[in-house]
């Protein structure tokens, strides 16, 4: 097995750092093993030399290699057109159009995929109507970067897209996307230190992040939420995010078990979870503000300071603003990860002053709306899995039999977990006595699943005041291909039928939306997976509202669920006024059975690889305020649903 990689850089149109980005990044690489990296810059980053590169590439990938594909330069947006700008572009003629195309980075990542699902695309680039990246010292020393191109030219690029589009095809599995920044927004490039020169802001964050020590073990999430607040200090408007299995470790297909990160910010001096209620916080529930004194694996000689340590700080949610959930800390219960500082981790005084340390999260500890789980069993494992279960946050064990979240059964050496109708989650697992975590980690991930399940709108100030249009519509599989409308109850959904959802903003504020499914396996999965941090929609013109329509999703029956039914399949549609990462809402594990997605128009090409979001940093005195719109089907098991009638299921909008 080789590790491969293709770094492109295209300086142009005024950009002065590309090439830094990509040596830089050719460094990092080969200190992670990268023993294949090849360049393309200068005049072997035009639009033949960069095809060129990604056929190379692939005809060199071997079974299961580890490939990075990375870009620097410019990204252009051009009406429904996204594309890179390679070093020719301004050779374009009528009928021969030199950017390259989303789509056909798309397709060359296809056809890695074929042979790999162990791909990291990287992109350093804005993503802006023909705008890109930009001085970021001061607003006077900024400059738009126009690429202009002939009308003719951009049709010439239509056609093109348009033979590249497959309806139906799937959205490539196994692909972690690191974008610098979201579809309509600027990426920069900055001289970060006097006399080093201009280069990335996105690409000098994580570079500098991957050359820490341990940084292997750390995952994408993590690191990604660390360039976004590093790049937050440095006043540079400017946020990265992860697409894809970003739990997974660099450059690997290991997505390792992690507590549930909760997003931690500070407002007007005072410390919040956004989006808390949300994430299911209320009232009185306890959370571990965690606050990072470096970055991954980071040593120092010197005298460390009151954060130069992990602290871990206990607060307690004393009330909820909008749908934010308010914490009050306890610094003198404060705990230090060292062993070697003789004071106390931080004190009150210094926790009102410091700002927060890039990376800073939260963990739930207890909260008010635990899970209750029965053990229907006795014994060594009985006795470890109540252990651990009154270790979780979510989870409580009760010997009653009212209001039983799940029932763990063992017999005759296997467990299985019951659901409240006693139907089995899961096909029965071998008991390891000693190791009860796979019980705990599924039920923990059922009880996610249970508490997503109970979304609904907010009462009070955290209520949305605009309504949008929402329509969930689905396609049955065996039908004519049309799409009707999904009724909020009642209806039935079959293996191999498809749904999509489309929100329209008629108010005259941006809005953002995102979907999340609970499946009948009891996994969440963020739908909107491409951009954890939400679809934006634009405000309504003066005539028309702003609409966005998801790529269909695929319902399927899971392998390791067994065919008793049918089974609750939950669609949440929830709109907010700011974004917000909801990736914390979607089951850690299976992540690509989680959602089988289909991309059925161009649209769905355009954001497989490219779409960034914005971080859920908030503005002073910026509130969440959200609407949750929600459809409760049946799924029927394979089995069970042979001869039915295509137009069978109540039909009805919202």
């Amino acid at each position: 097995m080789t590790s491969r990689a293709l770094l492109i850089g295209a300086q142009t149109y005024g950009l002065t750092g590309v090439h830094r980005d990509v040596h830089l990044m050719r460094t990092v690489l080969r200190e992670h093993g990268f023993t294949d990296v090849r360049t393309r810059t200068e005049d072997q980053a035009d639009y033949a030399g960069i095809k060129e590169g990604l056929d190379l590439l692939d005809a060199a990938t071997q079974q299961d290699d580890p490939v990075v594909v990375y870009y620097s330069g410019h990204g252009a947006l051009l009406g429904r057109l996204q594309y890179l700008v390679p070093v020719d572009m301004e050779s374009s003629t009528p009928t021969d159009f030199r950017g390259l195309l989303a789509e056909e980075l798309t397709a060359a990542v296809r056809r890695l995929a074929l042979k790999t699902t162990n791909i990291t695309v990287i992109l350093d680039c804005c993503h802006s109507a023909g705008t890109v990246r930009e001085g970021a010292q001061t607003p006077a020393r900024r400059t738009l970067k126009s690429v202009g191109l002939p009308r003719v030219a951009h049709d010439a690029a239509l056609v093109r897209a348009s033979g590249l589009t497959v309806p139906g095809d799937p959205l490539v599995p196994g692909v972690v996307r690191l974008v610098a920044c979201q579809q309509h927004d600027f990426a920069y490039e900055a001289e970060l230190r006097p006399g080093s020169g201009r280069q990335g802001v996105f690409t000098a964050a994580l570079a500098d992040l991957l050359a820490q020590r341990h940084s292997a073990r750390v995952p994408w999430s993590v690191l990604m939420s660390r360039i976004r607040d590093r790049i937050a200090q440095q006043q540079i408007r400017q946020w990265p995010d992860a697409g894809g299995p970003w739990g997974r470790l660099p450059f690997t297909t290991e997505e390792p078990a992690e507590p549930e990160r909760l997003p931690l910010t500070r407002r007007d001096g005072r410390f919040l979870v956004p989006g808390g209620a949300v994430f299911g916080l209320g009232e009185c529930d306890t959370v571990s503000m965690v606050l990072p004194g470096g970055d991954p694996g980071e040593t120092t000689e010197a005298e460390p300071g009151p954060l130069a340590a992990e602290i871990r700080v206990p607060a307690t949610v004393y009330g909820l603003s909008a749908g934010d959930a308010l914490l009050s800390p306890r610094p003198e219960e404060a705990t230090c990860d060292r062993t070697d500082v003789d004071r106390p981790p931080v004190t009150a005084g210094e926790l009102r002053t410091a700002l927060l340390p890039p990376g800073s999260y939260a963990l739930p500890v207890r909260v008010h709306d635990r899970r209750r789980v029965a053990v229907d069993a006795e014994g060594p494992f009985a006795d470890a899995l109540r252990e651990g279960i009154a270790r979780c946050p979510r989870l409580t064990c009760t010997e009653e039999e009212r209001e039983v979240f799940a029932t763990v059964r063992v017999r005759d050496g296997r467990y299985e977990v019951r659901n409240p109708e006693g139907r089995p989650w899961r096909a029965p697992s071998p008991v390891n006595p000693a190791d009860p975590s796979p019980t705990i980690t599924l039920l923990e991930e059922l009880a996610r699943g249970d508490r997503v399940r109970q979304l609904r709108t907010p009462e009070g100030s955290a209520l949305l005041h605009s309504v949008p249009e929402i329509l969930v519509e689905r396609e049955h599989a065996t039908g004519d291909g049309a799409r009707r409308p999904l009724a909020p109850e009642g209806e039935f959904l079959y293996d191999g039928d498809r749904y999509w959802v489309t929100v329209t903003n008629t108010s005259d504020a941006p809005l953002h939306f995102w979907v999340v499914g609970v499946g009948l396996s009891g996994r969440t999965a963020l739908i909107t997976n491409d951009q954890p941090s939400g679809y934006r929609l634009e405000p309504r013109d003066a005539e028309h509202g702003s609409s966005r329509t998801t790529p269909g999703v695929k319902v399927y029956w899971p392998s390791d669920v067994p065919e008793q039914g049918p089974c609750r399949e939950t669609i949440h549609v929830l709109v907010g006024d700011r974004q917000m990462d909801l990736g914390g809402l979607a089951s850690r594990t299976d992540f690509e059975r989680s959602v089988r997605a289909g991309d059925s128009a161009l649209e769905a090409l355009l954001t497989e690889v490219w779409d960034g979001v914005r971080d859920q940093q908030p503005v002073a005195g910026d509130e969440f305020h959200y609407r949750v719109r929600t459809v409760h089907a049946q799924a029927v098991p394979p089995s069970s649903a042979r001869g039915r009638s295509t137009t069978q299921g109540r039909k009805g909008g919202w």
